[in-house]
């Protein structure tokens, strides 16, 4: 069985953003739906490099088999707040087995310092396009109400989802998801390697 992350080329809930996952850090999700039988997926997510993501993803959907599959990415340049936007491009699930498809993507995400906080938290806007099994622009933004709460909403353009994040640690993120129409929770774990 294949595993992969948490917003991985770091997705926002299912769009890719321009933010990678460290070098030396790996990133585990488990996302379901909170009834027995319910959807479920997992992530473990590696950062290669400075600039390369690799995610493995298992994924059981109703009407589908379960899967293991890949994204790959390559950041081409990170995200400098108020300076320049993440740039990145990759494939999303790269062996065509979900039931989103196979999706080959260019995203920019735009990193804005938020003043009003002490320490340092931004809110990102993504933007970018897809290309295969389901094409089309998709938009997503992460606005943080606090250190450790943040509002996450995205149009992938065939799917609408939101969400909020608890971050109790700088390691741990909790999440609650409304995906199209289900509702996930998930947890996830970083940790060097």
């Amino acid at each position: 069985m294949l595993f992969a992350a948490t917003a991985c080329a770091d997705d926002l809930i299912d769009i890719p953003t321009a933010r990678k996952i460290p070098f030396e850090d790996v990133r585990f999700e488990y996302r379901a739906v909170p009834v027995a039988g319910g959807d479920f997926q997992h992530f473990l997510g590696i950062g290669i490099g400075k600039s390369f993501e690799l995610d493995l993803r298992d994924v059981q959907n109703p009407g589908y088999r379960q899967a293991g599959t890949f994204d790959f990415s390559y950041n081409f340049t990170p995200a400098l707040p108020g300076i320049s936007p993440g740039i990145s491009f990759g494939v999303q699930d790269a062996a065509n087995l979900t039931s989103d498809g196979r999706r080959f993507y260019l995203v920019t995400t735009f990193r804005n310092d938020l003043d009003a906080f002490s320490s340092n938290l931004y809110a990102d806007v993504t933007l970018g396009v897809q290309a295969g099994s389901l094409t089309s622009p998709f938009v997503g933004v992460a606005v943080p109400f606090g250190p450790r709460f943040y509002v996450l909403a995205e149009d992938s353009g065939f799917r609408v989802s939101s969400g909020l994040e608890f971050r109790p640690s700088p390691r741990v993120t909790l999440r609650a998801l409304v995906r199209g129409q289900q509702t996930m929770l998930s947890l996830s774990a970083t940790s060097k390697f």
